[in-house]
Formats: C-alpha cells, sequence, structure tokens
C-alpha cells in the first residue's frame, strides 16, 4: 500500500492534489493509505478533511511507517524544491511528483538530474497536459500526419490572477505560472527547441503593481523546423487553454479543460464534427504514478519535465534583469 504525501497545501497541494487522490482512492483497484499533509500554514479554505496534517517534512516522515511507499507530492515553491527532496531521498523517499516547473536555474536542473541519479529516483513532473487524452489525439495526429507535416504551434493560456499576483510571492515572473505546461506540451509534439525570445509585461491594478506578472510570451525553434508561440496573459477577462496545431494542409484546434469544475477537453477537425469528450489529465498522471512496477523498471521518465525546464531557464535569461531578479 503506497503512502501519499503532500508537501504544500496551497492551491495546488490542497486543490488539485488532494482532489485527484480522493478520487483515486475511490477506484476498486487502488490501494492507497491516508493522505499524510505536511505545511506549517496550510489553506484552511480548502477541503482538508481526512487527511493528516503536520508542521514539518521531519513530522510528516514519522508517520508515515516505511519511506519507500512514500509518494511525495511535492507542491512547494519552485526555489525552495531542491533542499526538499534531498531531504526526502536522505529519508529513503524514492516516489515523487514534483509540481512544475521542475527547476527556475540550469544549476538547480543540473543537481537534480545528480540527485535523480545517484538517488535513484523516480521523478514525474506535474505537467498533466502530457498524461491528457487530449494530447494523445494531438500525437496521433502529428505521427501519422492526415494533415501533412507539422509547422507550427500556437498556445494559448490565459486567466485573469489579479488577487494572487499581488498577494503572493511564490512566483517571479508569468514565465513560471502557465507557461511550463505549453513548454512541455511542445516539447513532446515537436521534439527539441531553442528559444528565440521571451517577453513578460507587469501586472497593474490602480497604484498596485507586480513586475512580470501581467503576461508572458515565449517563441521557440525546433530541431525539426517546427515554430511554438506560447502566450500567457495573466490579465485576461476570461479563461481559455487553447492549442493550434498548423500543419501543412489545415489548422487543428484543441481545447484543454479550463478550471476544476469541469474536466471536459474539445478537438476541432477540419471538415468533421466538435470532438467533446471528457478528459481529467491530472487524475491519469496520478494512476501512473500509483501503478504498481515490478522490480528493476527504471525511474519515471522526466525527459520533457526536464527539457521544459530548460527552456524556462533559457526563456528567463533572455528577459531584462530586472524580470529575473523580481
Amino acid at each position: 500500500m503506497l503512502q501519499p504525501l503532500v508537501i504544500g497545501l496551497g492551491r495546488s497541494g490542497a486543490g488539485l492534489h488532494l482532489k485527484a487522490l480522493r478520487k483515486l482512492a475511490r477506484s476498486p483497484d487502488a490501494r492507497i493509505a491516508p493522505v499524510i499533509g505536511c505545511d506549517p500554514r496550510p489553506d484552511t479554505t480548502r477541503d482538508l478533511s481526512g487527511v493528516v496534517l503536520t508542521a514539518s517534512t521531519a513530522e510528516a516522515l514519522r508517520r508515515a511507517a516505511d519511506p519507500a511507499a512514500v509518494v511525495a507530492h511535492v507542491c512547494t515553491p519552485p526555489e525552495d524544491r531542491l533542499p526538499l527532496l534531498r531531504e526526502l531521498a536522505e529519508h529513503g523517499v524514492r516516489r515523487m511528483l514534483v509540481e512544475k516547473p521542475l527547476a527556475t536555474t540550469h544549476r538547480e536542473l543540473d543537481a537534480l538530474r545528480e540527485l535523480r541519479e545517484r538517488a535513484g529516483l523516480r521523478i514525474s513532473v506535474v505537467t498533466h497536459w502530457l498524461a491528457a487524452e487530449l494530447t494523445a489525439r494531438m500525437r496521433e495526429l502529428v505521427v501519422r500526419q492526415p494533415y501533412g507535416p507539422l509547422r507550427g504551434i500556437t498556445v494559448e493560456q490565459h486567466k485573469p490572477r489579479f488577487t494572487k499576483s499581488l498577494t503572493s510571492s511564490a512566483h517571479r515572473s508569468a514565465l513560471e505560472v502557465e507557461v511550463p505546461h505549453a513548454l512541455a506540451l511542445a516539447a513532446h509534439l515537436a521534439g527539441p527547441a531553442r528559444v528565440e525570445h521571451a517577453h513578460c509585461t507587469d501586472l497593474r491594478v490602480g497604484s498596485a503593481a507586480r513586475p512580470g506578472l501581467g503576461g508572458a510570451e515565449v517563441v521557440l525553434h525546433h530541431a525539426n523546423g517546427v515554430r511554438t508561440v506560447v502566450r500567457s496573459d495573466l490579465t485576461a477577462p476570461v479563461r481559455r487553454r487553447s492549442v493550434v496545431l498548423e500543419f501543412q494542409d489545415a489548422e487543428v484546434t484543441a481545447h484543454f479543460p479550463v478550471g476544476e469544475d469541469d474536466d471536459h477537453a474539445q478537438l476541432l477537425l477540419p471538415g468533421e464534427d466538435r470532438q467533446v469528450f471528457r478528459d481529467d489529465a491530472i487524475l491519469a498522471l496520478f494512476r501512473t504514478a500509483y501503478r504498481p512496477l515490478p522490480s528493476g523498471v527504471p525511474a519515471l521518465d522526466f525527459v520533457v519535465g526536464a527539457e521544459a525546464a530548460r527552456l524556462l531557464c533559457d526563456a528567463r535569461a533572455l528577459l531584462a534583469p530586472e524580470r529575473v531578479t523580481a
């Protein structure tokens, strides 16, 4: 029986992760213990029922009978993760689900790769779009080429994020909010890339302002010639998570679910009716992470997550100095 340990009970941990774990626990084949939560200041506006609350990682690990059975959900701010992952590894934890972005500097990413190899960690990055049925259908179109070769990808990720941006310091720029999902998706669909352009705008509401947290744009040039444009507006009046795939002979538009209240995706193919289907990507990701594996199976692949983190680091390096350090 595996032991979920959710570290960081904010929006991601107490919202997305606990919600998905409750769904997973209701599965007939699920064998998971009650969740242990770790946060000195948990978000008490969220549903924390049934969670064994602890205030420190050491206390949480004492509650877990067997560290080797722990699946650690690391939902802390990006800059705090490497010391935490080292602490977990030193206590014998090997399975880890790490919120995006995996790292925010090249040095952190290199250190994490080294830790993963040395300690034999099974790390999965929570870029759950990669586990989505919608992504599988897009990937099939890229591979089969019914509309010719892929030429371009445009990702639009918009949502109003005024309150959190003005009250929280968890993210240093808009690049770290929605963009990592898009970078991972682009790497998955079109392969390795280099960053051609990166830009962030400020968030301003009355006299209040947060540098770099209004929105972001990143342009990638993939090794196979595909061009990806990622746009994220965190001041938008409405939510949108859409992807346009530009093939040689047609365009395909995909829409990911935009919030916690509905898990339906949509795919618009040329000359066909709109496809609408349920697509709970984060639950699908968790099912894989909690699936029993025989001994000798290598660590969960995190190549795409690491590539997305590298692209994020490269994009941040292209920003003006005040944006990088904000």
